[in-house]
């Protein structure tokens, strides 16, 4: 079983447009504020970031990334 990190990366790269980009900075700042995040995968395929809780989670459609 792939880690999440892993999945993270790969929606990352298939994305390959400006949500791949925003999700890679959304990524990036999550793990600034707090090094000890939890990268996790769920709901058909959503990036969450917990930690002790849920912190954030990902969401994309054609038109914007929240």
């Amino acid at each position: 079983m792939e880690s999440a990190s892993a999945f993270i990366d790969e929606k990352i790269k298939e994305l390959g447009d400006w949500r791949g980009k925003t999700l890679a900075k959304v990524r990036e700042i999550v793990h600034e504020a707090d090094p000890e995040i939890v990268e996790e995968w769920k709901w058909m395929g959503t990036p969450l970031w917990s930690h002790g809780s849920i912190v954030c989670t990902e969401r994309r459609t054609r038109t914007s990334s929240r």
